[in-house]
């Protein structure tokens, strides 16, 4: 008898996380690259966003990949995550809706150092359960030839490698000139229009100071007839 019932709540067990994930949100492959699978989670990375990381000063460093990812739990994996926030007492308000992770990182492709900048684990409509810091940095290159998320980051790396153009296309506006006419995407309505710019710039500072020495003559000049 215990053995039925202990058949029949594995059943159900395993029918509940199957619907579940039936009803997940589709993962549309014209945004997001499959790259690998494990045992326990699928490896997805967002190819449509993926751009290059935009510094204080407004331009792009094309050695710094900013990249969205997914991570697709299966239930044991689901079920991994639950138990451990149980264990160290956080939250579990929606994690009967896992679905998976979801994370930004910066990629350095020079340094070869990969930090998680944005983490959250998702429901299974792709709605945020719980947003958190992570703090994780991993080097490239002192992880494991066989390493999974070695793989998933040099992976990543490979397809910015191929689709360069495609992302200094993205962010033309954003890339150095000196970048785009090395990869060949600078024209001269650009170089007309950067002339332009230039000059504006250059003749409002000159009448900035033409304005300023006006003004010290007007003084001077108010000064000395009031003597």
């Amino acid at each position: 008898m215990y053995k039925i019932i202990s058949f029949w709540m594995a059943f159900l067990f395993i029918l509940g996380n199957s619907l579940t994930t039936a009803a997940a949100q589709p993962i549309p492959d014209d945004i997001y690259q499959w790259v690998q699978a494990s045992p326990r989670i699928g490896y997805y990375f967002n190819k449509a966003e993926m751009k290059y990381a935009v510094g204080n000063d407004g331009l792009a460093d094309t050695n710094i990949l900013e990249v969205p990812i997914l991570e697709q739990y299966d239930w044991i994996e689901m079920q991994d995550v639950v138990e451990k926030r149980r264990w160290n007492d956080e939250d579990l308000s929606g994690f009967d809706n896992l679905w998976g992770y979801a994370g930004i990182l910066h990629i350095d492709t020079k340094a070869r150092i990969v930090t998680y900048v944005s983490d959250e684990y998702l429901n299974i409509w792709w709605s945020p359960i719980s947003t958190f810091n992570s703090n994780r940095v991993d080097s490239i290159d002192k992880m494991s030839a066989k390493n999974l998320d070695r793989t998933f980051y040099e992976s990543i790396i490979a397809y910015a490698n191929d689709h360069r153009q495609e992302l200094l296309s993205r962010q033309r506006d954003q890339i150095s000139p000196a970048e785009l006419k090395a990869a060949g995407l600078w024209n001269n309505s650009q170089s007309k229009e950067q002339s332009t710019i230039s000059t504006v710039k250059t003749s409002h500072t000159e009448q900035q100071k033409v304005q300023k020495i006006i003004k010290s003559y007007e003084k001077t000049n108010t000064q000395n007839k009031s003597l």
